[in-house]
Parts: C-alpha cells; structure tokens; sequence
C-alpha cells in the first residue's frame, strides 16, 4: 500500500538537524518537501524546496495556511517556547494535518528525573504529553529519540570533549551510559516511517540508537584512534547540577547547556535509550554504525574547524 504521506513539512530546516533531515527528505522522490521559514532567516535553501516565510511570532493563522494541504509537519527546532509548540501543534490540527513530528532528538522527556532536571526536558515531555491529549482529533503524532549526536558534541564541546585542547572533562567517573545516534541515521528514520513504516510508528516515541557508550569508552575511543593523550579533569555531577539550578533560577540562560549535558553523561536521566524503549533502528532500515566510525568523523568534524 502507498505511503499517505506525500506533502511535508518542515521547521527548522536549516537548523543542526533540520539540514539533515530536509537532505533525506529530498532523497524520497514520493514526497514534495515545504520549509517554514522565519522571515528574519538568512539561511538559503536548496531551489526544489518550496518556502513558506512566517513571522518569528508564529501567528496562528499564518501558521493554519502554511499548514493547509501538508500530510505531516516535521519540527526540527531546538528550543521554541513550549507556547509557540502548542500554537503550532493546534495549528496542525485546524489544517487536518495527519502526523506531527515534535522536536525531541535526544533522551527520554518522559522521565520523571530528566523533567525535573531542566525545563528543557520538562517542556518537551509537556509537549508529548499534550499531543497524547490530542490523539482524539485524529492528529498522529512521533517524537523521535536519538540519545546524543557525536559529531555536533565533538565541535560544540560537548559530553565533556574539548578536542582541540586535547582534554576530556568526566562528570564523576564517567560511567553513566548514554545512547548516540547519527545525523545521517535520525533523517533517514523519519523518512522512513512516513515512507513505508506508518502504521508501526503511530503515536509512540521512535526509540533510535546506533549503540550506547560511556565518557570513558569515548575518551579510549579518541585517545586510540586520534594517537593524542587528553588531560582528564573531573567534576562532582551533583556538585554542577545544583550549582547550574541555581544560575538557571538567578537568570542565566547559559547555566541550562550544563544541565542538559549533565542529562545525558550522568545516566540518571533516561539517556541510555536501550532501557527506556524498543530500539528501532533495524525497523526503519537504518545502516549500522561502528563506534570507530562515528568517533572518527567526529575528529575529523574537528580538524575542519
């Protein structure tokens, strides 16, 4: 049976992962691929692209007609209000949208400890819990987990990487487990369960995983396969975590990047996907990846800075 999903799209297509995920859908020649765009936006996209430019305070009935005709909105956004979310998700539901794919891309936003540790986490599980509310309108919905992108943490510092300075910072002994998953990996999922696996993936979490490794494997990891030796720094994980609540609490939009971090190196959070849900890379037909490989890109990712 043919696919019902032919119009999409997309929020944030140019963003860290959108630029991923719009490649993949224009590899799908059964889809006509639409991005949302801000009207302050520079970023150009490619011509076979229709775009569709909004206001940054995404207006309702401005998103209602963008919405009008599309199969499925894919929000590949980072860090919209959760207000702004829920204007679009009911956007979606005026237009009779079919499927909403919510800006998740990281650990498990139903666990009661990762809500509890950052308003990240805390807006994005609101958000699914809304769509849940909203089945009943007959708006699917996915949220897709991918545990940690190791190329995008590699060049923004990120799980305790500092490459270029040749050191590694573990959160306590670095033995919390966290699920990694590529860029190239989370396009092709959401291509693919609108494309053939729709059904399967109706109103659930799309659990991806190219396999979970901890701060010290990924340290090994570098150290063999870079030839370099990093200096190791260690902090105290409930240490950082109160003190960075605490900035957040005082006005410090920068302390939540720490906690966020702290979500998914620590392992308390959810972040180690294997155990929060049914894996489903193979499903969705996604290629293996080695730890090597993805690892080596990374540093590769790095030296082209």
């Amino acid at each position: 049976m043919a696919s019902p999903f032919k119009n999409i799209l997309v929020i944030g297509a140019t963003g860290s992962i959108g630029t991923f995920v719009l490649k993949a859908l224009l590899e799908e020649p059964t889809f006509t691929v639409t991005a949302l765009q801000r009207a302050s936006s520079k970023s150009k996209l490619p011509q076979s692209v229709k775009v569709i430019t909004i206001d940054e305070s995404y207006p309702t009935e401005a998103l209602v007609s963008a919405f009008n005709g599309q199969d499925a909105i894919i929000n590949c956004t980072s860090f919209l209000a959760v207000d702004d979310t829920i204007r679009i998700i009911d956007a979606a539901i005026a237009a009779n949208v079919r499927r909403y794919v919510a800006s998740e891309y990281g650990l498990n936003n139903n666990h009661p400890a990762a809500r509890a540790l950052t308003t990240v986490f805390g807006h994005k599980g609101h958000v699914q819990d809304y769509l849940r509310s909203k089945e009943s309108t007959g708006l699917e919905w996915n949220a897709v987990a991918t545990g940690m992108f190791l190329k995008w943490s590699a060049v923004n510092e990120f799980l305790g990487m500092h490459i270029k300075e040749k050191k590694f910072v573990l959160w306590d002994e670095g033995e919390g487990w966290f699920s990694t998953t590529t860029e190239e990996n989370t396009g092709l999922a959401i291509v693919n369960s609108l494309a053939s696996k729709w059904e399967e993936t109706k109103n659930r979490v799309i659990w991806l995983s190219d396999f979970a490794i901890t701060q010290k494997q990924l340290l090994e990891t570098l150290e063999r396969i870079s030839g370099d030796k990093f200096t190791v720094e260690k902090i105290n994980s409930a240490e950082v975590i109160k003190e960075k609540q605490a900035a957040v609490a005082s006005g410090d939009p920068y302390a939540i990047y720490t906690l966020i971090e702290a979500g998914f190196v620590v392992g308390k959070y959810g972040s180690h996907l294997e155990k929060e849900g049914e894996i489903m890379n193979e499903l969705l037909g996604l290629p293996r990846k080695s730890i090597d490989e993805v690892v080596g890109a990374a540093l590769e990712a790095v030296k082209g800075l």
